[in-house]
């Protein structure tokens, strides 16, 4: 650390990232000292925010990318809320989509002025507004009279959705017909990527909740960050693809990162 921590500054951060949390670090470090426990907590956190600024790209890239194709296949963005003809929604998907509707309304809802609200009443209760109806109620009876663009439904969907595109389920309505072209090395197979996806899914995931990354699992988002960098979009493997090139600030510093943290767990750790 930079500087010595006092007995009740250990105690007050102790409090503040609970015992549970730090007993994870003092027992990785060789000293069990929470004062080496707390460098380590800190390192894992700073390169977390490397690796979710990499990851963030990557989800952004992959829902567009999906988007583009999908959207020459079937001549527009209706797939999403109207499938075209042989191409079927798992039960998931439907949820997803309907609560990604939702939350496209909910955000137009929260932009709205009082009297623009107000004047969705005349549509969302036709015979009057209930007495004593809960706010919460009809703030979503009038978010439910919203359109919403195929492309604002689109930006609500998460990570899940668009990496279980790559499922198996979807391998001969999507993947054969659009998706391949996303990564089009013809050598790589639907299931690699799909777990490739799934790995940056998980550990995004992991991160987004502030756990740490190491050791294997450091080693899995890594590999699949690179896998991802010089194939999206790309016949043959490059690292001069449109996407790392992209990405390269961000690479930077998650390069950066991954040294800083890998000499701070050598040094520390058992």
């Amino acid at each position: 650390m930079s500087r010595y921590l006092s007995t009740i500054e250990l105690t007050n951060i102790e409090r503040m990232l609970s015992a549970p949390r730090l007993g994870t670090y003092v027992s990785l470090v060789r000293s069990g000292q929470p004062q080496d426990a707390i460098e380590l907590h800190q390192a894992t956190m700073t390169l977390g925010i490397a690796i979710m600024a990499v990851t963030g790209l990557i989800e952004v890239a992959l829902r567009n990318s999906v988007c583009h194709e999908l959207d020459l296949t079937y001549m527009g963005s209706g797939w999403i809320r109207t499938p075209p003809s042989g191409l079927t929604w798992s039960a998931y998907e439907i949820i997803a989509i309907k609560r990604a509707t939702a939350q496209a309304q909910r955000a137009v809802y929260s932009k709205m002025l009082a009297f623009e609200k107000s004047a969705l009443d005349a549509v969302a209760f036709p015979t009057g507004v209930p007495a004593n109806i809960k706010h919460r109620k009809l703030a979503q009876k009038r978010q439910e009279t919203i359109t919403v663009a195929d492309g604002q439904v689109i930006a609500q969907l998460t990570m899940n959705f668009w990496k279980r595109l790559f499922s198996e389920h979807y391998e001969k309505t999507l993947w054969k017909r659009s998706l391949k072209k996303v990564f089009p090395n013809k050598t790589l197979d639907r299931p690699h990527i799909a777990s490739q996806l799934e790995t940056i899914y998980e550990i995004r995931n992991r991160l987004a909740h502030h756990e740490p990354v190491y050791g294997t699992r450091l080693e899995a988002i890594l590999d699949a960050i690179d896998f991802f960098v010089i194939n999206i979009g790309s016949r043959v493997p490059s690292t001069e693809t449109a996407f790392a090139k992209l990405t390269l600030p961000q690479l930077d510093v998650l390069s950066g990162q991954v040294a800083i943290f890998r000499r701070t767990f050598e040094r520390l750790a058992a």
